[in-house]
């Protein structure tokens, strides 16, 4: 594994640190979500919940635990890969945030629209049923109206917002991911001279046969001419 310059996001920031903090965030808020919603499932089973919720609502809290659930569940694996820079967790972590925020898009864009379309009208009527009777008419159907539309107006805004920031979190995890890659696919530098020249040779040494002494040797040595 070769080095690789580390990618950035705000300009300076390394894409691993967004990610170690994005899985942070997920696993803080989807643990909160989480708690929430199965101890508000826990009541449902145990009739404890008043007014009871219908069906629909039940439906709706059962979706958050789990839901909930598995972004903390997904965001400790990129917490973990974010630490130890294990590819295929991170791969998984931003997959499952990109898959989370095109959901998350669709039933937005979903709720906006019945904002605008379905739900407005009755919502207003509601409000000037809930005014009262002391209460001019036109002016509580004025008030509630301006009412809806503004916060309308700031349903919108806040979506755009969470949807902006979501799609730049999963732009940086798969940043890292693209880092993770080139990391393993680039090959180790080659030695520098100096590690070539302070590599230890094995050298054989292999000593040389001593001398012959000439009056140790036949005929001369003592003994071998008689």
């Amino acid at each position: 594994m070769g080095y690789v310059r580390s990618r950035k996001f705000c300009c300076c920031l390394p894409v691993r640190f967004g990610v170690f903090c994005e899985s942070l965030l997920g696993i803080a808020i989807g643990g909160l979500f989480a708690v929430v919603g199965w101890i508000t499932v826990h009541q449902i089973l145990q009739g404890s919940v008043s007014p009871p919720y219908s069906s629909g609502e039940e439906t709706a809290v059962w979706a958050l635990a789990v839901i909930s659930t598995l972004i903390s569940l997904i965001s400790l694996l990129g917490l973990v890969g974010s630490l130890f820079k294990i590819l295929p967790l991170v791969g998984l972590y931003a997959g499952a945030i990109a898959a989370a925020t095109a959901v998350d898009i669709a039933v937005g864009i979903y709720v906006i629209f019945q904002l605008y379309h379905g739900e407005g009208a009755s919502d207003v009527n509601k409000c000037v049923a809930n005014a009262g009777d002391g209460v001019n008419a036109d002016f509580a159907h004025w008030a509630c109206s301006g009412s809806f539309k503004v916060g309308r107006v700031i349903v919108v805004v806040l979506y755009v917002l969470f949807w902006l920031v979501t799609i730049y979190g999963c732009h940086i995890a798969f940043q890292y991911v693209g880092q993770l890659r080139e990391e393993r696919d680039e090959p180790a530098p080659p030695a520098s001279d100096f590690e070539k020249n302070s590599q230890v040779q094995n050298i054989n040494v292999v000593a040389a046969p001593a001398s012959q002494y000439p009056f140790s040797t036949a005929p001369n040595a003592m003994g071998t001419r008689y």
